[in-house]
C-alpha cells in the first residue's frame, strides 16, 4: 500500500513538473506566447474621509471590486454602483485625457478673447465675431455695458454658459456647465479640469475684466 501511495505521489509531482517549468520560463521571458496571455491591470486603493473604502481591480474591459471596507460595505452588492464602474467609470478611465485637454484649451482661448475685447473697449459687442473668432461661441443675450450670457458649444450643442456681469462693482466673468444629455458635453463639464475653471469649494471662480 505504501509503495502504491509513493508511486501515486511521484506521478502527481511529475504531472505538475511541466507547469513549474512553464511558469519559470515565463518569469524569465515575461512575454505572451501560446500558453500565457499578459493583461495590463491596475489595483486601485480608494479612501474617503481618511477611511479605507474600496480596492478595485481595473482590467481593459472590466472593473472588479476586490475588497470593500466597513465605510463602503454596502457598495459591494449595489448593482447600480457596479454598472457605474463598468460603464461610465471605465470609459472615463480608458480615455487618455487628450480630448479633454484640447477642449479646455479651446474654452480658455474663448474666455481670453472676451477678456481682451472688454479691456480694449470697456464694452461688449452684439456681434460675437467682433469679440472672438471661436466657432463654438454664440450670444444668448448681451448688453454692451451691462454684460449678458454667451454660450460655448460642445458637439454642436450649448454646453457651457459664460456669464458677464458686475461682481464686487467690477465687470467679471463666470463659467458653468449647462445641463445637457449629450455624452460629450457631460464628459467635458464633469471633468476635474472644467471644474477647476468653473468653481472653487465655496463659490464660482470669478474672472475680473477690469
Amino acid at each position: 500500500m505504501k509503495k502504491i501511495a509513493s508511486i501515486f505521489l511521484s506521478l502527481y509531482s511529475l504531472s505538475y513538473a511541466n507547469i513549474y517549468e512553464d511558469l519559470s520560463d515565463f518569469a524569465y521571458k515575461k512575454k505572451s506566447d501560446k500558453n500565457f496571455k499578459i493583461e495590463n491591470v491596475k489595483i486601485v486603493h480608494f479612501s474617503k474621509n481618511n477611511k479605507e473604502c474600496l480596492e478595485l481591480l481595473i482590467k481593459s474591459n472590466q472593473v472588479q471590486i476586490l475588497k470593500t471596507y466597513n465605510s463602503c460595505k454596502n457598495l459591494e452588492k449595489d448593482s447600480n454602483f457596479n454598472d457605474f464602474l463598468n460603464r461610465d467609470f471605465l470609459n472615463l478611465y480608458k480615455n487618455d485625457g487628450q480630448t479633454i485637454s484640447e477642449m479646455i484649451q479651446d474654452l480658455k482661448r474663448a474666455m481670453q478673447d472676451i477678456m481682451i475685447y472688454y479691456k480694449l473697449h470697456y464694452n461688449f459687442s452684439q456681434n460675437i465675431d467682433d469679440m472672438s473668432k471661436n466657432k463654438n461661441l454664440s450670444i444668448l443675450n448681451i448688453d454692451p455695458k451691462e454684460g449678458g450670457t454667451l454660450l460655448y458649444k460642445v458637439n454642436n450643442q450649448a454646453c457651457v454658459g459664460i456669464e458677464l456681469l458686475r461682481h464686487n462693482s467690477k465687470m467679471a466673468m463666470k463659467v458653468y456647465g449647462i445641463e445637457n444629455l449629450d455624452k460629450k458635453c457631460k464628459f467635458f463639464t464633469e471633468s476635474p479640469d472644467f471644474k477647476d475653471i468653473s468653481y472653487t469649494a465655496k463659490d464660482f471662480n470669478w474672472y475680473y475684466l477690469e
